[in-house]
């Protein structure tokens, strides 16, 4: 299991196979959102959250779920967003942003192709994947998103983002996805 700690809050990641006390993790927290996990295809990712120093040092929030990778190239990624208590996750084509104060999840969401990761500009949450480049507000707000594809790549320029798509260059206003001439 991976740590990993940031302000007041630590991660518990296990990518691939559930805790061998993962009984115990479902019985000692206070919000729990497990998605998918009897079906039979698919790989495991354990997510456990604390805020501050628990009573107990067990995660307050456990999210587990079984995500497709059919090629086995895609790697989960985390954003936590410390001023609005958000975490963005992605894992496979699944996308889920929580609440981690108030212990309710967001929204689903899904990407065609894969999830790559997850990057802040200023106050905007971006999400990179194999098809689709999308911006999410703080508050978990989805603001647009569009097609791509690979190889592709983004710059951001003040406040346009610059999409390099099989090298043609594109320029969208990232408040709201205009494109730009």
């Amino acid at each position: 299991m991976i740590s990993i700690k940031m302000e007041d809050w630590e991660l518990r990641i296990e990518d691939g196979s559930l805790p061998s006390i993962f009984t115990s993790y479902l019985k000692n927290a206070e919000f729990v959102d497990q998605i998918d996990v009897n079906n039979d295809e698919g790989r495991f990712l354990f997510l456990g959250v604390c805020n501050g120093v628990t009573k107990s040092g067990w995660p307050s929030v456990i999210i587990a779920q079984r995500y497709q990778d059919h090629r086995q190239t895609f790697s989960p990624g985390f954003l936590v967003v410390p001023d609005t208590s958000l975490i963005f996750l992605g894992a496979g084509e699944r996308l889920l942003c929580y609440d981690l104060e108030k212990k309710v999840r967001l929204w689903e969401d899904e990407t065609d192709g894969g999830f790559w990761g997850w990057s802040e500009s200023g106050s905007y949450i971006l999400m990179s994947a194999e098809l689709e480049f999308g911006v999410w507000e703080q508050s978990g707000k989805k603001l647009w998103s569009t097609f791509v594809e690979p190889p592709w790549s983004f710059e951001i320029k003040e406040q346009i983002v610059e999409l390099d798509v099989m090298g043609a260059i594109q320029n969208f206003r990232i408040s709201d996805g205009v494109k730009l001439d």
